[in-house]
């Protein structure tokens, strides 16, 4: 797949941004799904996910450009954050993941697609069929970067990276929030751990994860992160949602 990515070094002293939230979801999570979707049966009555921020968004707008409805299932502080960003499909909540994962499974049953993003090992290759144009991008007018920071989420964002860039000779590290301080579409290890089903569950001990200092939104935890480094204009920052007119004055 070919893409257009929006890459720049806001301060010469620091580090490279990809900018997905130029993408018409607002993430990057629209690039790994609009992939995952070009493989889905024909038929499909709609779409459903366990998200209350980036991949809900995503599937949002590839639904609606499909003429599919969409359906979130996530906690009020989920859909609070949808709304305010721009989500039109339908919410529904429950009180655990359990009742999350039931409410999915019953969708499904009546013919509606569901990625499975905290399992499903597919989302990762989807991930790598646009990785490998970024590292290609990066590598041509960004040739000083050597590491890539990215938020934790479900892990295949993480996995995908790491397979593309490790092979270039670039180390790859995700990113959790704080304890006690929640990031929209951020977890951590320990709270998301499925068991051997999770979709990271077979790469945490391989890829480190480090902890971000407490911070009002991801972007501004990622580049707390990259000020800590040593050489801060050797890092891409993947910067799933931040948009560069909105927070280039930060970075």
């Amino acid at each position: 797949m070919r893409h257009s990515f929006s890459l720049s070094r806001p301060r010469a002293d620091g580090p490279v941004v990809l900018w997905g939230g130029a993408l018409p979801s607002g993430s990057l999570k629209y690039l790994t799904f609009a992939r995952y979707l070009a493989a889905m049966p024909p038929g499909s009555r709609g779409l459903v996910e366990l998200s209350g921020a980036s991949s809900a968004l995503a599937l949002d707008v590839l639904g609606r450009e499909r003429g599919l409805p969409t359906v979130a299932l996530t906690d009020p502080a989920g859909e609070a954050y949808l709304r305010a960003h721009g989500f039109q499909g339908e919410v529904r909540h429950g009180d655990s993941l359990a009742k999350l994962w039931e409410h999915a499974q019953a969708y499904e049953r009546e013919g509606w697609c569901w990625p499975r993003q905290l399992s499903n090992t597919a989302l990762v290759a989807c991930v790598e069929s646009w990785a490998s144009g970024l590292r290609a991008h990066v590598r041509e007018r960004f040739p000083l970067v050597r590491r890539v920071v990215c938020g934790f989420g479900t892990g295949a964002t993480l996995v995908g990276l790491k397979r593309v860039f490790s092979t270039g000779g670039f180390t790859v590290t995700g990113l959790q929030p704080a304890p006690g301080q929640p990031l929209p579409g951020w977890r951590t290890w320990e709270g998301q751990n499925l068991g051997p089903e999770d979709l990271f569950f077979a790469h945490h001990q391989r890829i480190p994860l480090d902890t971000a200092a407490p911070a009002p939104d991801c972007f501004t935890a990622l580049l707390d992160w990259v000020r800590r480094q040593d050489h801060p204009e050797q890092v891409l920052v993947i910067a799933h949602n931040a948009r560069e007119q909105e927070a280039v004055a930060r970075a």
